[in-house]
């Protein structure tokens, strides 16, 4: 038997694991108590890894449907066929946009997601990318990226240093934490509550966070932007920005005070549900208090008002107000507030000129092809994925006619799912890259399975740039990969291979991709103000990491020249991947800093508090507060489970049964007034579609609130989504606020 470590790759907690193997098979899976981050903490999807690997459902050998319909085995060589054929004419006879990516939650988990899919992206040429970040994070990234400039400057909650910590919208004792890597989560707020600090929590749902919370604050579901432009409208008027004065244009910030002068508490109590005592006591409290850090999450980052059966998206607004009222308390780029972490692989925030940079447009320029909606950060709405598939141009035909789901299960996990289905059945070309059969990949073309987690790298390059400790760790594979599978980076080498072969006419080598994407990032290193290889020559670069291959390679040269490396040998009290390899438990590189004014990338090397398309957000939210429209009756919000990992993960035994199951929650009151009891079956219906599950009776929903996880298939929350209900400026789904109907079954 063998103790082997290991980083947890399921969710954003990135906890470290200690794992017991004997050959090929893991015998336990516990919390590595020696982790510089998580300390031994552990949940029980971190405890199900080695099912994960030993599952027998999880697919082994690439799968090609025949002129049957059937799936049949295939080598890897008969299914890279099967793709190179269908593609070609594709991109031959359509073009580059013709083709279309789904991209699921894994992909941002593992590093072969991170540098190869980019390289498979940009063979292919398409700009039509979709993915489960417009159905998750992209409003907060948005209004990050508008403020500080890039799409990763998301200043995160310093929550072991904090005093005062309201979060809206967020569960992370349940989920473990979501855009604010913080492994041990519960520990954390232990220790917050020690040194006697405070935790308020603003849901609708009296959720396990908030059950331990010093106050739950009930809100009407979807309102969350109007409270926090009424916490705000108090705020700013006091408001001490601190650190963050000097890079705060005062004319912007004026027209942002300007701007929240009608959202009173008074204002906004009606729509709310919230009294303005409460408010005004909470932005006395924040002002008050030592430190404090404002956070919000799914509940804000979706959020949606229906007023008069029109759905109102607000997450955008509800996310930049966040920072503008951390901003007001002094608390951005503070210890105790909200800060920026420093990744040791580098990132969006750490390249370029620092202080300065090109930042972003929103709305994007690119367009959909059908509604002409906006693209976010170069992704279109997964929402719109449907249409753009089976909607041909009445003048060209141009339509979608091939789409690669690189680790997503959309059908279950985005708006659309029956007109999704038909979709993806008018297709030239489907493939999908997932490791078992699921009902998106059951109706494609081809699969193709990778290897299991455990037979690969890990290191966090995307959740370090949200970290709530700056810390560097590193997992060796614990597995070899087994003969006849591979690896998810041999994948999408070979399909990369095949993109740039049909576009090019020289089709090249997996080694050779391999060898150009290595030239890429040690180029950027020598070429790049920030990094520590800056000037360095290119191919002293590539030599001193050629004993390393795939990605070991790149992320040894991304760790060598970024904010803690060796520079090649400028700094030589700096990093390598070789220090990681040295050190299992991780090495931790200390609280996290104040970076401003370098962490900006703005053009104007200010934040920008008052973008034009936020203030225009703002003044339409103002529009809402002289409706005397009736509030829907029944209101949808969602909620996660423990033991379940958004779409997948469900069939392993560790994570079956219990409390793991679909409901809809509701409160007694409302259960009373249907004549439904516990466990009843409940038809939950909506404009666009409805589901029938049992009925959970409990009181920790607000009268009028119904409760239902998202991920499963038999009952898809999904089906009850207004699919015309998206953000403009994030092209997000409105998944909280909706009007839905309730009727027994």
């Amino acid at each position: 038997m063998e103790t082997q470590r290991r980083i947890c790759p399921l969710c954003e907690a990135t906890c470290g694991l200690e794992l017991t193997t004997d050959g090929l098979e893991v015998l336990q899976v516990r919390g590595d108590p020696e982790d510089v981050f998580s300390r031994g903490y552990v949940c029980p999807k971190g405890i199900a890894l080695g099912e994960l690997h030993s599952d027998s459902r999880r697919l082994t050998t690439p799968l090609v449907k025949g002129d049957d319909g059937q799936f049949h085995a295939a080598t890897w060589d008969e299914a890279f066929n099967v793709i190179r054929d269908g593609l070609r004419p594709i991109l031959t006879d359509h073009g580059p946009q013709s083709v279309g990516l789904f991209l699921g939650n894994p992909n941002v988990h593992n590093l072969s997601g991170a540098f190869y899919l980019p390289a498979f992206i940009r063979a292919l040429g398409t700009t039509q990318r979709f993915s489960a970040s417009t159905v998750d994070q992209m409003p907060k990234q948005v209004a990050c990226a508008l403020m500080y400039g890039t799409a990763l400057s998301v200043p995160v909650p310093d929550i072991d240093r904090t005093h005062y910590f309201l979060m809206l919208g967020a569960n992370p004792l349940i989920s473990n934490g979501s855009m604010m890597t913080a492994a041990d989560f519960p520990g954390r707020l232990r220790r917050l509550r020690k040194r006697g600090g405070r935790l308020v929590v603003v849901d609708p749902v009296r959720t396990r966070t908030a059950s331990v919370a010093d106050e739950h604050v009930s809100v009407r579901p979807g309102s969350d932007a109007l409270w926090l432009a009424s916490l705000a409208h108090l705020i700013v008027a006091e408001a001490t920005l601190g650190e963050a004065e000097a890079w705060v244009e005062p004319s912007e910030w004026a027209s942002v005070v300007d701007q929240l002068a009608p959202f009173s508490p008074e204002a906004t109590a009606p729509i709310t549900g919230i009294d303005p005592s409460t408010t005004r006591r909470i932005a006395q409290e924040l002002r008050a208090a030592p430190s404090a850090a404002v956070y919000g999450r799914m509940g804000t980052t979706t959020s949606g008002l229906t007023i008069e059966s029109e759905v109102i998206p607000m997450a955008t607004l509800a996310s930049w107000l966040i920072d503008v009222i951390n901003i007001a308390l002094g608390s951005l780029d503070r210890p105790g507030g909200v800060m920026f972490p420093l990744p040791v692989a580098g990132g969006p925030s750490t390249e370029g000129t620092p202080g300065s940079g090109h930042g972003v447009q929103i709305p994007g320029r690119r367009r959909t092809r059908v509604r002409g909606l906006p693209s976010a950060l170069g992704e279109f709405p997964a929402a719109t994925l449907a249409e753009e598939i089976d909607t041909p141009d009445p003048k060209t035909g141009q339509r979608i006619r091939a789409v690669f789901v690189v680790g997503g299960n959309p059908i279950i996990s985005t708006p659309n799912q029956g007109r999704l289905t038909n979709a993806f059945a008018q297709l030239d070309l489907m493939v999908s890259i997932d490791p078992y059969l699921t009902e998106t990949s059951s109706l494609a073309d081809v699969i193709l399975p990778v290897a299991s987690p455990l037979t690969r790298p890990q290191h966090d390059v995307v959740f370090n740039n949200l970290a709530v400790r700056n810390q560097a760790r590193y997992s060796p594979p614990v597995f070899p990969v087994p003969e006849g599978e591979k690896d998810e980076t041999q994948v999408l080498a070979e399909l990369t291979a095949i993109a740039v072969g049909i576009t090019s006419g020289h089709e090249p080598t997996t080694a050779q991709v391999d060898d150009l994407i290595a030239y890429t990032v040690a180029n950027q290193a020598c070429t790049d103000e920030a990094s520590r290889a800056h000037g360095r020559v290119l191919e002293e670069l590539l030599e001193a990491v050629s004993h390393r291959a795939g990605v070991d390679r790149i992320l040894d040269l991304r760790i060598r020249s970024g904010p803690y490396g060796d520079g090649f040998g400028s700094h030589p009290d700096g990093l390598t991947l070789q220090h990681l390899m040295d050190a299992p438990h991780g090495i931790d590189l200390g609280p996290l800093q104040p970076r401003l004014p370098e962490v900006l990338r703005t053009p104007s090397g200010r934040i920008d508090v008052a973008a034009p398309v936020l203030l225009d957000a703002l003044s339409k939210a103002a529009q809402l507060l002289q409706t005397k429209a009736p509030q829907a009756r029944f209101t949808l919000v969602g909620r996660r489970h423990l033991r379940s990992n958004n779409s997948w993960m469900k069939g392993l035994p560790t994570l079956t049964g219990g409390s793991n199951v679909p409901t809809v929650m509701i409160h007694p009151q409302d259960a009373g007034s249907l004549g439904i009891d516990d466990g009843d079956d409940l038809v939950v219906s909506s404009k666009s579609g409805s589901i029938t599950l049992p009925a959970a009776v409990r009181d920790d929903v607000a009268p009028g609130c119904v409760c239902i996880p998202h991920g499963w298939g038999e009952a898809n929350v999904n089906a009850l989504i207004d699919v015309d209900a998206i953000d403009p400026l994030a092209g997000t789904s409105v998944l909280s606020g909706l009007a839905v109907e309730l009727a027994p079954a």
